[in-house]
């Protein structure tokens, strides 16, 4: 397979910080293949001539050959990765769609967490030590779970619509997911019963409101902690626990480690 840092690169593009003030991109021809996966509304991704809106859930495959250029605002987990370095990797994304919206949050979701995954592997790795074998096989986790979404079958749309009542339940928590976020506060705001709400979010969404709240909290104390500039108190607190002995039973619950342990092992490879 792959992996040196010139033939795999991850992590995630937002715009407003890396291009603040700029409105577009130059146009520029394409050399690798660039898998990105958008994380909300923005602005347009255009290959060649065809422009794509940007939404949560658009999964674009730019390939090598193409040219490209962006309207910004937009922010996206993408990888990036060398032509001609694997026969099997090239032909899966030569064949890909350039562009895939996915309807179904759950699925959002759990794609958003194996790109986190890949991209923790890369980021914690010494350059001269990579964990070949653990990051083949997320990449190929990833490509596996793209190739059922663009060659599914007809009729078993993964794209199922989400009802209104789930989308806006979720849009406030992905806005508010480091406050205290209640049941009970978020249902009276829908104007419907927490019981009610707790059923159609679990059946539409694939997780319970307290479960995504979590989630998003320690995807978001991982990219702290990789950057190594805070305190676990000060990552706790940032991200909306109670104490730091509940940001530990939290996030070990979720990756199987403690915080430090997490750090620890990305530091040494293992």
């Amino acid at each position: 397979m792959l992996l040196r840092t010139k033939e795999l690169q991850c992590g995630v593009f937002d715009s407003l910080l890396l291009r603040r003030g700029q409105r577009k991109s130059e146009e520029r021809p394409v050399q690798f293949f660039e898998l990105e996966l958008f994380h909300g509304k923005g602005g347009t991704s255009h290959i060649g001539q065809s422009p794509y809106p940007c939404r949560r859930g658009m999964l674009l495959c730019a390939k090598p050959g193409q040219t490209r250029h962006s309207d910004f605002p937009l922010r996206c987990s993408f990888i990036r990765i060398a032509p001609g370095k694997d026969r099997d990797v090239d032909a899966i994304l030569s064949e890909a769609p350039d562009c895939f919206y996915i309807e179904d949050e759950g699925t959002v979701l759990e794609l958003m967490g194996v790109f986190q995954r890949l991209a923790s592997l890369c980021m914690g790795a010494d350059a001269h030590a990579w964990d070949t074998a653990r990051a083949n096989a997320t990449l190929l986790e990833i490509l596996w779970r793209c190739m059922q979404l663009w060659h599914r079958d007809e009729a078993q749309t993964v794209g199922v619509s989400v009802s209104r009542l789930a989308r806006e339940a979720y849009e406030y928590i992905y806005e508010h997911y480091t406050d205290a976020c209640p049941l009970g506060e978020i249902a009276a705001m829908l104007h419907v019963s927490p019981n009610y709400l707790h059923t159609v979010f679990k059946r539409e969404i694939g997780k319970t409101p307290l479960a995504l709240v979590q989630y998003m909290r320690v995807e978001k104390a991982k990219k702290l902690i990789l950057t190594g500039e805070y305190s676990m108190l000060e990552i706790a607190m940032e991200t909306g626990f109670s104490s730091q002995s509940h940001f530990n039973k939290v996030f070990k619950a979720h990756t199987g480690k403690t915080p430090i342990a997490w750090r620890e092992a990305l530091i040494s490879g293992y």
